[in-house]
């Protein structure tokens, strides 16, 4: 993953929590509509970062389990 992606990924959950992944999609969406391929790759690794992350940080059962999502596991 280019370094640029790995920073900006903890970058967005540090500014925008649960809803990082929502900003990203957001731009994504944006560069697919946009017919912007480069851009479309980013930020289609910026949104499989920010699940990497959050896997780190959650743990990658804790959503198949049923856990609410945003809420880690005690």
């Amino acid at each position: 993953m280019p370094a640029r992606v790995d920073e900006l990924a903890p970058k967005l959950i540090e500014q925008h929590g649960p809803r990082a992944v929502h900003i990203a999609v957001e731009r994504l969406n944006q560069s697919i509509d946009e017919r912007d391929h480069s851009a479309r790759d980013f930020w289609a690794q910026v949104v499989h970062a920010i699940h990497e992350c959050q896997r780190s940080v959650y743990g990658s059962n804790a959503w198949a389990a049923g856990e609410p999502r945003g809420v880690p596991a005690e």
